[in-house]
């Protein structure tokens, strides 16, 4: 497999409606993201989402305002076509878990996991969910495959149903301010 300090792939600026924003802002790695997300910047705009009651003016707000990634590959636009080389992780994203208790529960069972090591796990933009960046090997499925594979295994193992739509190579994953933001240890950060 890969080494993953060094996997690249792609980050967006926000405005994920915006054909201008299908184009990357740049190249990055999961120590990027990780000092990306722990700004002011995202912490000031994780706190405006978040004060949102309305569920469609939140999202209408995270599509506008928040920048995004694409954390299984690097893109030079991003569409299947535009996949320039896969960078050997996926990302899970684990909606509406019904409340706090819950969702500290999943991030729980994730991180310890015995058979899939947590690269990057934050609470969702919105403060309800989780995001879960795994690495996978290629060498023994598609992306698809493993997709499927972990969702099913999560679900029959933790009774965790992953979103179907992150099944896609191009699918984009919402960045956002976590104080508890998850990185893996072996990555060098100072």
């Amino acid at each position: 497999m890969k080494e993953v300090t060094t996997t690249h792939f792609s980050l967006y600026a926000a405005g994920i409606n915006k054909p201008s924003s299908q184009r990357p802002y740049k190249q990055g790695t999961l120590v990027d993201v990780y000092r990306w997300m722990n700004s002011m910047k995202m912490m000031q705009l994780t706190q405006q989402l978040r004060a949102i009651d309305d569920e469609k003016q939140q999202k209408n707000f995270k599509a506008s305002n928040l920048p995004f990634a694409t954390f299984s590959g690097t893109f030079s636009y991003r569409n299947q076509k535009g996949l320039l080389q896969h960078s050997g992780l996926q990302c899970f994203d684990f909606d509406h878990l019904g409340g706090k208790e819950n969702l500290w529960k999943a991030r729980h069972l994730l991180e310890r996991d015995p058979y899939f090591e947590t690269m990057l796990m934050f609470t969702s933009p919105r403060g309800d969910g989780v995001k879960w960046v795994t690495q996978i090997d290629l060498s023994r499925g598609s992306h698809e495959k493993w997709y499927r594979a972990v969702c099913n295994y999560l679900l029959q193992t933790y009774g965790l149903e992953a979103d179907s739509a992150p099944a896609n190579v191009v699918s984009a994953c919402f960045l956002c301010w976590d104080a508890d933001m998850v990185i893996n240890p072996s990555f060098q950060l100072f």
